[in-house]
């Protein structure tokens, strides 16, 4: 931790790739690290939502230029996707059988998996496995 007590660039890029992991994870796996932590499946784009909201900004101001306009595109899209599947009327895609069968999710694992490629490029950090989360 720095001195006014924010954290280090690639534990920021960390903290973003472990959500990223969860939400490139198979159906399976989000299944379980949800059941492991005792959350509910949105705790998934909960905890996207967290980092996304803090990480690029604070990588920004400590590493200008670091997050290429590709993985920025890329985690504006994963949350444009989580937020159209967000609401009661799609309650059916936040549980097991939704993050299974919901074309949505699909594009979320898929937009996911690029975004981890990208930050996998700036050799910061090892991207973690979805069963170590």
């Amino acid at each position: 931790m720095n001195s006014d007590r924010q954290p280090d660039v690639p534990t920021s890029v960390l903290r973003l790739a472990e959500t990223l992991v969860m939400l490139a994870a198979s159906a399976d796996e989000q299944v379980a690290w949800v059941d492991r932590h005792q959350w509910c499946v949105d705790e998934l784009a909960l905890d996207f939502d967290w980092a996304n909201g803090w990480v690029p900004l604070a990588v920004n101001e400590r590493s200008p230029g670091l997050f290429s306009p590709v993985l920025h595109d890329l985690l504006q899209r994963i949350d444009d996707r989580l937020s159209e599947m967000s609401g009661q009327a799609n309650a059916d895609k936040w549980t097991p059988d939704g993050l299974a069968a919901d074309p949505g999710w699909a594009e979320v694992r898929h937009l996911s998996s690029q975004a981890l490629t990208e930050i996998a490029t700036l050799c910061l950090i090892v991207i973690p496995s979805p069963a170590d989360l």
